[in-house]
């Protein structure tokens, strides 16, 4: 019994050593808020084109929209361009 105790003790000394040793966990620090939220752009389909020239010449040349972008609108490349636009 006394061969027991005298193991458990020493074990038992061991781990509170040990745990004085360990790396303290890293503690978290708030990140300063500076962003701002910014509203996504209303992007609006406006039809199909089979040439990519033809789908930024009508996206370019449009004065209702402030900005444009021509999308490949078809699982296979190059087949068909979609035209998306932001209204004013």
């Amino acid at each position: 019994m006394n061969i027991r105790r005298v193991f458990y003790g020493v074990l038992a000394g061991g781990a509170i050593a040990a745990g004085g040793f360990a790396v303290p966990a890293a503690q978290a620090v708030e990140a300063p808020v500076t962003s701002t939220v910014v509203a996504a752009d209303n992007w609006e389909y406006v039809g199909d084109f089979f040439w990519q020239s033809d789908c930024h010449a009508a996206g370019a040349a449009g004065t209702k929209w402030t900005k444009y972008k021509c999308i490949n609108g078809s699982a296979f490349p190059g087949d068909d361009y979609e035209l998306w636009v932001v209204y004013k």
